[in-house]
């Protein structure tokens, strides 16, 4: 089994960058080469879902992954090319074919330097939420922060008919997948709803108050996660209750996993379970139902951000009984939906893109069993030395203000207020951090912004990362393997490829079935669906056209 599992930890690190150039994919009103168009767009974003599991799993998978695996264009070399993978880049990429540096959505959170305070992707405080207690002050959400377009919105220009919904259990998710979309949903753990926000509607439409009404989180009530298959199904995981998975309170680390008796506690504890999954694609099979969507005469587009694997992941770890459990469960649940696909829409008329935000490292204290060295690192430590390095030139002040996954920012307004240089800051904490064993290079603001060929492979894929008012000064990169400490049993984030490297299918009319090896990025689905579709992009597009696997 040792062996078995080391060899899903090869290729972890940086790989050759996809091809990248800036296009036009317009071609006006028509498909290309006069394709009949399909009647939905859906697009399966599964949150945190390396390309390996499906390698790894494969013998065990019977469900909606073993009949997208064996009957479409499989990328087997896929990436998020840019170097912050979280959740707000990950999805905005999708259908928008930009990296951050165009739309803006560096991370799921930042630092504005323009405004002084955090920000983050989908919050809008100018709007409220639908569908909760009118006593919620929660701020409401919308895509103001994204900077760009999207394949959703190109559709609704060439037929403003066009449809689409966009359901997650992350808002950023819900929002990002498809910015222009008229129907966003996600899940409000408090009140155990799916809800919206005025910036889309005023209220709920009466299909998802029905989901809502039908109460299916108190089914859960007082019960448990239990493992799918018998224990030999598991072989392909690690054990059980392994150092370093951080399972929530009363929630424990091996199955089965108790659920709350309490319907508050139970609507954030569902969130980590497949279940969540299980009832996102409830509510994308009611908004198919209510909106006919897929059976109207033009192209309607369903996003569907499947966030479960995130969770799993984040608390177990990516070679988890648990992480397996969920990949299994999804792949039934899969399988179960497309069938519902396949008898209302017709799969024959679907178009079905399944990826991936980002994935996730392994626990730190798995890659040391397996003879890596990898650490939990804290960047409190890091403002300490840095201090103690400044020394009794600055009297020992904290300069930090806020971090991002390796970001530092310094305060900016302490320095103006001490009459001390920040820049002066800068390149001493830099100075200091070079010296640090467990960073292996650091970036700051005037090297990604300085008119230049990237140095390394790293640069360039921090430079497509790179928004000036939205990061910060220096940006620190850890050793592969080990993580900057967050609370969790591990995280993604880096540029190294464990993080990177993510599935992506394409399935249905116009596509090639086939298995292609060649390096795509994620950013090529926007230009490819354009192509295919007889769309004209507003803007330039980052990513090419995979023109080989379209049917001439």
């Amino acid at each position: 089994v040792t062996s078995l599992l080391r060899a899903c930890l090869a290729l972890l690190f940086i790989v050759p960058l996809a091809t990248c150039v800036l296009l036009d994919v317009g071609t006006g009103d028509a498909t290309a080469d006069g394709m009949e168009k399909p009647a939905l767009l859906l697009l399966i974003a599964v949150d945190q879902m390396r390309a390996d599991y499906l390698d790894r799993f494969r013998p065990q998978l019977n469900g909606g992954l073993r009949t997208l695996l064996e009957d479409s264009a499989v990328f087997i070399n896929a990436r998020q090319d840019h170097a912050i993978t979280s959740t707000a880049p990950g999805h905005a990429a999708m259908l928008s074919g930009l990296y951050p540096r165009d739309n803006g959505m560096v991370d799921n959170t930042w630092f504005d330097r323009t405004l002084g305070r955090r920000e983050r992707a989908a919050i809008d405080p100018e709007k409220q939420l639908v569908g909760v207690s009118a006593t919620n002050n929660s701020p409401g959400v919308s895509p103001r922060q994204f900077l760009g377009t999207s394949l959703v919105g190109w559709l609704k220009d060439l037929d403003p008919l066009s449809q689409a919904v966009s359901i997650s259990r992350k808002d950023r998710a819900a929002v990002l997948m498809a910015p222009e979309a008229e129907h966003v949903y996600w899940w409000h753990a408090a009140s155990g709803r799916f809800i919206s926000s005025t910036y889309y509607r005023d209220e709920l439409p009466d299909w998802v108050n029905v989901f809502n009404g039908n109460d299916w989180l108190s089914g859960y009530l007082g019960g448990s996660w239990e493992q799918l298959g018998a224990e030999p199904a598991y072989i392909l995981s690690r054990p059980d209750a392994y150092e370093g998975e951080r399972g929530p309170r009363g929630f424990g680390t091996v199955f089965p996993h108790p659920f709350p008796t309490s319907r508050p506690a139970l609507g954030r504890t569902i969130e980590l379970t497949p279940f969540m999954d299980k009832a996102t694609l409830d509510l994308g099979r009611a908004a198919i139902t209510a909106l006919n969507l897929g059976q109207d005469g033009v192209t309607d587009v369903l996003a569907l951000g499947l966030s479960s694997t995130d969770s799993v992941g984040h608390y177990f770890g990516p070679y988890s009984r648990e992480l397996q459990d969920q990949i299994l469960r999804l792949d039934r649940m899969l399988g179960d939906f497309l069938e519902f696909v396949d008898r209302t829409a017709g799969l024959h008329r679907t178009l079905v893109i399944l990826t991936a935000d980002h994935g996730v490292a392994p626990l730190p204290e798995y890659s040391r069993e397996l003879g890596d060295a990898a650490e939990r690192l804290r960047l409190g430590e890091i403002y300490r030395g840095i201090s103690e390095y400044l020394g009794d030139e600055f009297g020992g002040e904290n300069w930090f203000t806020s971090s991002s996954h390796g970001w530092i920012q310094v305060d900016r307004a302490k320095a103006t207020k001490l009459g001390v240089d920040a820049n002066y800051i800068v390149h001493k904490a830099r100075e200091y951090i070079e010296t640090l064993d467990t960073v292996v290079a650091v970036f700051s603001r005037d090297d990604l912004l300085e008119d230049r060929k990237p140095q390394s492979q790293i640069e360039e894929l921090l430079r497509r990362s790179f928004y000036a008012e939205r990061l910060g000064d220096l940006y620190l990169l850890h050793s592969p393997l080990s993580l900057w400490q967050t609370g969790l049993a591990t995280n993604h984030q880096s540029p190294y490829d464990y993080d990177r490297r993510v599935p992506l299918i394409l399935s249905g009319p116009g596509i090639r079935p086939g298995v292609y090896a060649e390096p795509v990025a994620i950013v090529d689905i926007a230009p490819t669906l354009a192509h295919m579709l007889g769309l004209t992009a507003p803007n330039a597009l980052e990513g090419i056209i995979l023109e080989h696997v379209i049917v001439r």
